[in-house]
């Protein structure tokens, strides 16, 4: 598979990104065709991203940062990732219509505040849960860490891997019958709503 194939039409051209993982911050460079972050993690056709001119950092060894020309990271390992995105619009033909919902996701060893996207007529949760994405969004976002409180950050948006959160709060400030009326006609919600019992034989 071609790492760039996905965005063909565009320049590859270097981008600064920092990874967390459990124990360690990775920042430096990468090559990449695709401009927002998670296109960028979930098209990833590979077990590691390459990194160049990075600097390693142990979370217990905050001054002990290593150069390095080049390393090779675990994706399974990353906890979330930011980058710096050059075009958050989406391309029309990948826009759906969503809603914005303030979350708090704890990521061992760090908290993540802000907002994540979810369906128009989804619940929160389901919109997190139901999707095939490996890496989602969050914008908006705030980092703390209360192990490390010299690891803080403020990020217009990350890529969290949704698989490696222990705990994701969300707030929903809609009524779940409110959702369902923004796809389905009244009726029809209504009835998904309050389902008719079961006939009994």
């Amino acid at each position: 598979m071609d790492f760039f194939s996905g965005d063909s039409g565009n320049p590859a051209r270097s981008v600064h990104a920092q990874l967390f993982t459990a124990a360690y911050r990775i920042s430096g460079t990468m090559l990449t065709r695709f401009s927002r972050v998670t296109d960028i993690m979930n098209l990833q056709p590979t077990s590691h991203i390459v990194i160049e001119e990075a600097t390693v950092t142990e979370y217990g060894d905050p001054a002990g940062g290593i150069p390095v020309p080049h390393v090779l990271v675990a994706i399974d390992e990353l906890l979330f990732v930011v980058v710096a995105e050059t075009d958050t619009e989406a391309r029309p033909e990948m826009r759906i219509a969503k809603r914005p919902v303030r979350a708090q996701v704890a990521l061992p060893p760090f908290r993540l505040l802000g907002t994540v996207h979810v369906a128009q007529g989804s619940r929160p949760a389901d919109g997190l849960l139901n999707i095939s994405d490996r890496f989602v969004p969050m914008t908006d976002v705030s980092v703390s860490c209360t192990a490390h409180p010299e690891i803080s950050l403020t990020a217009p948006a990350v890529a969290l891997q949704r698989s490696m959160a222990h705990v994701i709060v969300v707030e929903d400030d809609e009524q779940r019958d409110e959702l369902l009326a923004d796809v389905l006609d009244e009726k029809t919600a209504q009835r998904w709503l309050r389902p008719e019992p079961p006939v009994e034989a």
